[in-house]
């Protein structure tokens, strides 16, 4: 194989590498803000409701929201280098 062609196919897949970092970065970002928009349904709905019931499981889904967040957030920053 000639040279060329190897550094060409070694150049491709470096570059694949760093596309797919980035994929990964906007893919959290889209996800963070569909916790984000899910958060605010669920406390508006926490507002609305009377049931003590309901109200115990939406507060207990909003806690498990706020640690996805946090963990989404957390893993973000941890990629924010590689991300740029």
């Amino acid at each position: 194989m000639p040279l060329d062609n190897l550094l060409s196919k070694l150049n491709n897949y470096l570059d694949e590498g760093k596309r797919k970092k980035k994929v990964h970065c906007e893919r959290i970002d889209d996800l963070l803000e569909k916790l984000k928009e899910k958060q605010k349904e669920l406390e508006d709905e926490l507002e609305a409701e009377d049931d003590a019931d309901k109200r115990k499981r939406i507060k207990a889904e909003l806690k498990i929201l706020a640690a996805q967040r946090k963990k989404g957030k957390k893993r973000r920053e941890e990629l924010e280098v590689k991300c740029i």
